[in-house]
């Protein structure tokens, strides 16, 4: 975990001078889920390099129901797009580091993305999230609780002030761990809409489906509400 810390530090300082040149952006979003009944405040920065490249730092809060504030996990993600085999079609690999106070989570990814028109392109996403910490799996033993995920992005561009993303998520436990449907699996259905309200300034809304919460005997729901600043 301290690695993980490390990490965090000296790419927030890399960030922190990046940010003074041209690219940078921030970001507020706030989030409700509907069976815990609870909220979620997160805050973002990042850069974009203009060859493609990035960087993003991000902090998550806990709400709860608005009766409290406590730190939830600090993230941090980098990508690059290290081969373009046509004008169409970029690979980037990528990295994220995330700790919360129970550890440390380091995910590399990889995305294939493939631009069909310059108003609608497609990513495919492969993501490895390796858990550095153990917990009580499904045997009552410890272990550690990573997961494959695979993910898409359907991003159109509907007009000039309109933008619309479906990103469908896939999550499997890799040990015998189960999700909170009660099942090695689950699914994220995510759909997103940003408005272009000037050049600087992008909000957006979010409306997800998180599959089945068997501890509330629900289906949770979560919407997102956010805006974002580019500089």
């Amino acid at each position: 975990m301290r690695r993980v810390k490390l990490a965090l530090v000296v790419c927030g300082a890399f960030y922190s001078v990046s940010s003074f040149s041209a690219g940078p952006w921030i970001e507020l979003r706030e989030a409700f889920n509907t069976a815990s009944e609870q909220h979620e405040l997160v805050v973002r920065g990042a850069y974009n390099f203009a060859n493609g490249a990035g960087i993003m730092l991000t902090n998550s809060y806990s709400v709860n129901k608005y009766d409290e504030f406590k730190h939830s996990y600090n993230e941090m993600e980098a990508w690059y797009p290290l081969f373009k085999p046509t004008t169409e079609f970029t690979i980037s690999p990528a990295l994220i580091l995330t700790d919360n106070s129970s550890g440390s989570t380091v995910s590399p990814y990889m995305d294939f993305n493939y631009k069909f028109t310059p108003d609608f392109n497609v990513t495919f996403r492969y993501r490895y999230n390796n858990k550095n910490y153990e917990t009580l799996d499904n045997n009552a033993q410890y272990d550690k609780d990573s997961t494959h995920q695979f993910v898409m992005y359907w991003n159109l561009k509907i007009n000039d002030s309109w933008a619309y993303t479906f990103e469908p998520d896939y999550f499997i436990h890799i040990n015998d761990y189960s999700s909170k449907n009660g099942k090695d699996h689950n699914w994220e259905l995510n759909n997103k809409l940003t408005y272009t309200m000037t050049a600087n300034w992008k909000p957006y809304v979010e409306a997800s489906w998180l599959d089945r919460w068997n501890n509330y005997n629900r289906e949770q729901y979560r919407f997102r509400v956010g805006i974002r600043y580019y500089f």
